[in-house]
């Protein structure tokens, strides 16, 4: 059974209805007891780190998910549950916090989240791109799949990276660690790529 952590900023209905239409046992919850029960878990997220981090802290969510993944339990964090899974981001750091500050993240796949460079292209990025780079077991190569996003994430380790966008930079836009897995994009909202994308980690959870 896959937990789909429900921490307030999350795209939770899509999510479980892409899950129920693969046939993969899932159920929306904020209760730390249950995620720790549960075989699998997905991390979604909609909207900026510093609240989203807050509303993990506030649940005693944090550390359920940490201690989770050191565990080995797999999981899946989407988009901004992606973003949640780095040492910390840019996203929210104003002038003085200092030039090298960051808000900080679950610490779980090292690196930070920035936001994209002036490259005169539209921010937040929104809508199909490819993937590129591919070397995830959860990927395929050209996958055509859907974003949403002002930021993005520079893991410190290149193992981690398991596939690239192209998007006025060529940034890491899927992560594979172990047990960890994360995209930047939306499985739930890219047809056919994302349903199979889910359906290989709903079977990593069943294995």
């Amino acid at each position: 059974m896959i937990a789909i952590v429900d921490y307030g900023m999350g795209n939770l209905a899509s999510v479980k209805k892409a899950l129920d239409h693969i046939g993969a046992a899932s159920f929306i919850t904020d209760d730390s007891k249950e995620i720790s029960r549960a075989s699998g878990i997905i991390l979604p997220g909609v909207g900026a780190f510093a609240p989203a981090m807050a509303n993990l802290a506030n649940k005693g969510l944090d550390n359920t998910i940490i201690n989770s993944c050191a565990e080995g339990k797999p999981l899946l964090g989407i988009c901004l549950g992606m973003q949640l899974l780095m040492d910390g981001s840019e996203e929210g750091v104003t002038v003085k916090h200092g030039p090298l500050a960051m808000i900080s993240g679950l610490g779980i796949i090292p690196g930070k989240v920035k936001k994209f460079p002036d490259k005169g292209l539209k921010i937040p990025q929104m809508g199909w791109n490819s993937l590129i780079d591919v070397k995830g077991s959860l990927l395929t190569e050209g996958d055509y799949v859907y974003f949403v996003h002002s930021y993005y994430c520079d893991p410190q380790r290149s193992s981690d990276v398991a596939a690239r966008t192209d998007y006025g930079i060529t940034y890491c836009s899927a992560i594979e660690s172990g047990n960890v897995f994360a995209t930047q994009f939306h499985p739930e909202k890219s047809g056919e790529a994302g349903l199979q994308i889910l359906s290989k980690f709903a079977r990593r959870v069943r294995s």
